[in-house]
């Protein structure tokens, strides 16, 4: 904070702050100057004592001229910028403002380049291009409700640009938000021809799996092709996720290992721009991506040509039509929530205070613990996040979306989103954290759980389910123990995680619909599954940890709702006990494997699980009231969870799962024939028994 601080707070209202170490902080007037000679006095409607600095509330500058720049000066004869601040929150701006067109960014033709930008509190806006490598400045026109446009005659399609935006006393050098890439690091936008991605043939799918027949595995492009085992050279690429056939002692590595194992959609941790990981270097650091910079642009690290703006993006679509063609959908993890550094985010250097959340002392809100929250309600910021899930649809034909931390942002950006992506491809999946996280957004309003009623066919990681099953996740909770991790007095609350939480009393009730549980008891967060029974099953042998981790692969796949897998989980996925590996060596991170083909026990038995759910609609109710009508779910012997659900009407037959989550054998008598389907190991049975044995630790599945 400077000795003088200037804001526009409102229509009318300036707020100003003196430090106390000029003049103890006091002045008795205050006027407002502008261009042209503009002159106010303004009146002191309040003073407030701080420790360090006195609070001025002023009145004055009704209907400000947001293309004027403006100082206040106090009685002492000292001069500061005021700074458009609080007011750009105002419903008065934003009926001033309110630009819906969809032409903002930069527009290529062979002809010429339009370019668009929103940016209402700046005085003036230049265009800077590089022109092989020469510098290129070209003056932008105030236009409609807040925009600035101009156009450029020639062919442009391999320039990059920025905008030097005038506002609040200084020059500032910013990105385009809307543009569809950028040079390496992020240093400039790029004009882009996207007839050159169109170019990029991809493999539509014909059929239809969305929802609940959706069976998610998440995983990182650096990740799955980083080991030096994995047979893909170069690895950490969008282009190595491509590389078919390769493989680790005859087992199949990267692409051919996911398309083995059955899944239906792929998960990719951030691949748009982040900031700790250098696009030429990115051996240097590692990140998961959680750092945002560009929502849109693509993360330059994993493209061969990092300075090339085309190179990522064909590249990436020739991943995601890599995976169609191998029958996988793709979803992206998104990052919306926060931005890395707001000071040099795109948003704050062309509208400040405008796209981040604030108190009405001008406070930030931190609700994501990352130093900012996105003000996903404010009405262009809104319009952009569909925009640009829109754009990553409509450029790569995306599948799907995962929310981070969906709580932070509002319910009806939530919703539209949804609506938008609908028209574009009916099959498209959007889920998210929905944590209440403590941000400056009416509780209401929130895209959290709570609000779970007001976000159709959204879905929520259900930490219930997690909880439940294996236990606390959180390292202080290390040593929790869940249903499936040695606590058989969870028996009754795995009933409700089960059913997908959408039956009432006596079980809990906390979703609307199946397709709003995602199941996941491991995440790319927290620890392992593995690595948790290091503290929570401490005193068990390498033999009794394994029935347990195939027991939880087992329950994820048979109970309603949407199976989510984290890379690794399948093999007993260890990352050395690091239990928050954001930025850990790859070593900690990548898919070993070499452990995999240690564990192949373990992933035959997950392939199988997985064969066992696409095989059965029973484990994929599509509604609450089905799962009421045909599912019934008791405990017996204090311990055995038992899970029928009836067949089609068409089909008279029963489905019996019963989980055994105890160390002692279970032998059950029944009046009707069952056949057992799937075993401890993943197997068939030929025989019609009336008497079936659950070993310790195990998971059978029944049909009769």
């Amino acid at each position: 904070m400077s000795i003088l601080n200037a804001y526009l707070d409102d229509f009318g209202k300036i707020t100003v702050t003196i430090d106390r170490s000029f003049y103890q902080g006091k002045s008795d007037r205050f006027q407002v100057i502008g261009m042209g000679g503009y002159f106010e006095e303004l009146t002191i409607d309040g003073i407030e004592s701080h420790d360090r600095y006195i609070l001025y509330r002023l009145r004055g500058l009704k209907e400000p001229n947001f293309r004027m720049d403006y100082q206040v000066r106090e009685s002492h004869g000292r001069y500061t910028p005021l700074i458009a601040r609080l007011i750009v929150k105002r419903d008065q701006f934003q009926r001033m403002f309110d630009y819906n067109k969809d032409d903002l960014g930069s527009f290529y033709t062979p002809e010429k380049t339009t370019f668009r930008v929103w940016a209402p509190t700046a005085v003036n806006v230049t265009l800077e291009m590089d022109v092989d490598g020469v510098t290129f400045m070209q003056a932008m026109e105030p236009s409609e409700m807040g925009t600035w446009t101009t156009s450029v005659n020639g062919d442009y399609k391999d320039v990059t640009y920025n905008y030097l935006v005038e506002r609040n006393g200084e020059v500032v050098k910013a990105l385009d938000p809307y543009a569809y890439s950028s040079n390496d690091n992020g240093k400039a936008s790029a004009i882009i021809d996207t007839s050159k991605i169109d170019e990029v043939k991809d493999y539509p799918l014909d059929d239809h799996i969305t929802g609940v027949d959706a069976i998610i595995y998440e995983c990182s492009v650096r990740d799955m092709t980083s080991d030096p085992s994995s047979g893909i050279n170069p690895g950490g690429k969008f282009v190595s996720l491509c590389q078919e056939n390769t493989e680790y002692m005859g087992l199949p590595t990267g692409l051919s290992y996911l398309k083995s194992l059955g899944i239906t959609h792929v998960q990719l941790m951030p691949i748009t721009d982040f900031s700790t990981v250098d696009d030429f270097h990115p051996e240097v650091n590692y990140n998961w991506g959680y750092d945002p910079r560009q929502f849109l642009s693509l993360k330059g690290s994993y493209s061969t040509k990092a300075d090339d703006p085309y190179a990522r993006m064909i590249e990436f679509k020739k991943l995601i039509s890599c995976c169609h063609k191998n029958h996988l959908r793709v979803n992206l993890d998104v990052v919306f929530n926060h931005v890395y550094d707001v000071d040099e985010s795109a948003f704050d250097k062309i509208v400040p205070y405008y796209y981040f959340r604030y108190n009405e002392e001008g406070y930030m809100s931190n609700g994501s613990f990352c130093g900012n929250d996105f003000a996903s309600e404010m009405p262009m910021a809104s319009r952009y996040l569909v925009y640009v899930i829109q754009s990553l649809m409509r450029l790569y034909h995306v599948d799907g979306f995962r929310f981070d931390l969906m709580g932070i942002l509002d319910v009806d950006t939530m919703n539209q989103i949804r609506y938008e992506v609908m028209k574009i491809n009916p099959d498209v999946m959007i889920y998210g954290e929905g944590w209440d996280m403590p941000t400056m957004l009416d509780q209401d309003k929130k895209a959290n759980i709570l609000n779970q009623y007001e976000l159709a066919h959204i879905g929520f990681f259900n930490d219930y389910f997690r909880d439940v099953i294996k236990g606390k996740t959180s390292e202080n909770d290390k040593y929790d123990q869940g249903y499936a991790t040695g606590n058989l007095g969870a028996g009754f609350a795995t009933l409700a995680a089960l059913t997908a939480n959408v039956l009432d009393h006596p079980h809990y009730k906390r979703f609307t619909s199946p397709d709003q549980s995602i199941n996941a008891f491991e995440t790319h967060d927290n620890s392992t599954v593995w690595d948790k029974m290091h503290a929570c099953c401490n005193n068990e042998d390498r033999a009794t940890r394994i029935r347990r981790q195939k027991l939880m692969l087992a329950i994820t796949l048979v109970s309603q709702g949407i199976p989510f897998i984290h890379s690794g989980f399948e093999f007993c996925g260890t990352k050395k006990d690091n239990h928050n590996s954001y930025n850990a060596p790859d070593e900690i991170n990548r898919l070993d494997y070499k452990r995999m083909e240690y564990y192949q026990e373990v992933v035959r038995y997950f392939r199988k699980a997985v064969a066992l759910r696409k095989s059965l609609c029973e484990f994929c109710l599509k509604t609450a009231d089905k799962i009421a009508e045909k599912v019934r779910v008791w405990v017996a012997d204090d311990a055995s969870v038992f899970y029928d659900i009836a067949g089609s009407k068409e089909s008279d037959h029963v489905v019996r799962v019963i989980i055994n989550p105890s160390r002692e054998d279970r032998f059950y008598h029944f009046d009707e024939e069952w056949k057992v389907i799937f075993d401890e190991n993943g197997n068939g049975i030929d025989d019609v028994l009336q008497q079936v044995a659950v070993p310790a630790l195990s998971l059978i599945v029944c049909k009769r």
